[in-house]
């Protein structure tokens, strides 16, 4: 197996699997996880509910709740070392465990999130009622699930 890069996670079914067994992955909740060196060790620090339902509008602008949850990490730039952390966002919604346009509402407010803080953000796992699945490595699973 190739080396993981730094903001690849090293087992986004284990990741989930913890997550879920810090918080009920309810419908339409949004969940971000810091994960510290998420290719190697891949340590969860925390689960934080983020201040905005799962599904979204097309034309909603999330990116100031994503700057500020992200701010309060206050995670320091490392001269000559890269992000040792990773903020991995959990939307829970009903639905198939398909990646479609409430997501991509999700990756645009990363995208423009403007948060200065070193930390990967590129990381999103979508969980309905059917299981999960990993948007960059498209890994999934029927465990864990959203709660009824």
């Amino acid at each position: 197996m190739d080396e993981l890069r730094t903001y690849e996670l090293r087992d986004p079914a284990a990741l989930i699997r913890e997550v879920a067994g810090r918080v009920d992955l309810t419908e339409d909740t949004a969940w971000l996880a810091l994960v510290h060196h998420p290719s190697t060790e891949q340590r969860l620090l925390r689960v934080d509910l983020l201040p905005v339902p799962a599904l979204l509008d097309d034309d909603d602008d999330i990116s100031p709740h994503l700057r500020t949850a992200v701010e309060t990490y206050g995670l320091e730039w490392t001269r000559g070392q890269g992000p040792q952390h990773m903020a991995v966002t959990i939307v829970v919604r009903p639905g198939f465990t398909v990646l479609g346009p409430n997501e991509g509402v999700w990756c645009k407010g990363w995208r423009y999130s403007n948060h200065f803080q070193s930390l990967h953000t590129g990381e999103l796992i979508l969980v309905t009622e059917h299981g999960w699945v990993d948007f960059m490595t498209e890994a999934c699973g029927h465990e864990p699930r959203m709660v009824a």
